[in-house]
């Protein structure tokens, strides 16, 4: 018996060899454009598990790392403004220093004061990529609720009605010159202060939660990473401007009005102490998120180094199986078309 020889067998066995080449040739390719196995799964075996969580913790370290990268934008741009706080408390401390002296002009004094708590409001609701700076967690509530320039703003209306209450008088009433040192006295530390207290504060003057945001900076560190108005800085600073501006100054015999420039001096004082640790805490933050950002890069790199040594592949070896398998497929094309033109017919 003979056995039978078709072309069709033939060629159907080529084109299977050449669909199998072509598979193949796709994966190479794959290769050799990322340096990266195609089938991590075929390549890696029990490994892969390996790899894939290497890579979970690449994603996760990257994510810490950009956001590292926003908090300190965030905390460079609290920086500015409290730098800008600072440099403003002292013109308005030499503005009340000289009210002080012989022939020293108190409205003077007490505009700088209003035109300082103006400024204030602004740079505690100042903003950084949709979200306010001193709310402390509350980064969608403006923080500073109180407008200085609003008659109706609550702050406002606050000290104005314990003004009312203590003296029986507006602060714009001329009699405001016939307060003694003493009853001025009694009142700031009284019903006035009362205002600034935790509940007063948060009634009249500020939204602002007392908790600071808290950021993550590296795969264990936990860090506080804002401030906020609720801080005892803010409550000294915007007493001691409020104090001068809305409690009838212009007016004062010259004994309680420079009772009230020292009062308000001494908080001022304070505050500005009190915004300059804030500073020195932010600083230090900011030098941890740094420290943490440069760790995450280093194990970062160790982690992309350990899983290139399972992933990677040789580009030289890459580029010779390519080669070799454009060769073998363009062999089997031609093979399968010489034999597709075979016929018996031709050799009758």
């Amino acid at each position: 018996m003979t056995d039978g020889v078709s072309n069709y067998s033939s060629s159907l066995a080529l084109r299977t060899s050449v669909t199998r080449l072509q598979r193949e040739m796709n994966d190479v390719r794959i290769e050799a454009s990322t340096g990266k196995v195609a089938d991590r799964g075929l390549a890696l075996g029990i490994r892969t598990s390996i790899s894939v969580d290497l890579q979970e913790q690449v994603k996760r370290i990257d994510t810490i790392k950009s956001m590292n990268t926003t908090v300190s934008s965030r905390l460079e741009a609290t920086q500015n403004v409290l730098d800008s706080v600072r440099t403003m408390l002292s013109s308005v401390m030499d503005a009340f220093a000289q009210a002080k002296t012989a022939g020293g002009n108190l409205d003077v004094a007490q505009k700088s004061a209003r035109d300082a708590l103006s400024q204030l409001h602004d740079k505690l609701n100042a903003s950084f990529n949709g979200q306010y700076l001193f709310a402390g967690v509350n980064t969608d509530v403006k923080p500073v609720s109180s407008t200085p320039d609003d008659p109706a703003s609550p702050g406002v209306v606050s000290v104005d009605a314990s003004f009312s209450a203590q003296f029986g008088m507006t602060q714009t009433d001329p009699n405001v010159a016939n307060i003694s040192e003493a009853d001025m006295a009694s009142y700031l530390s009284g019903s006035f202060e009362t205002l600034f207290s935790d509940t007063g504060w948060r009634t009249s003057f500020s939204a602002a939660s007392d908790k600071v945001i808290q950021s993550r900076v590296s795969m264990s560190d936990v860090v506080d990473t804002s401030a906020t108005t609720d801080a005892q800085a803010f409550r000294d600073i915007t007493r001691a401007l409020t104090m001068v501006s809305q409690t009838g100054l212009g007016k004062m015999n010259s004994k309680t009005s420079g009772m009230v420039l020292d009062k308000a001096m001494q908080l001022l004082g304070a505050g500005q102490q009190g915004a300059t640790l804030i500073q020195t805490d932010l600083a230090r933050v900011q030098q941890r998120v740094g420290e943490a950002s440069d760790r995450l890069t280093i194990q970062s790199q160790t982690l992309a180094k350990s899983i290139g040594s399972m992933e990677d592949v040789d580009a030289y070896a890459v580029s010779v199986r390519l080669n070799s398998l454009s060769t073998q497929i363009e062999t089997s094309y031609a093979l399968t078309s010489r034999i597709q033109n075979l016929s018996l017919l031709k050799y009758l």
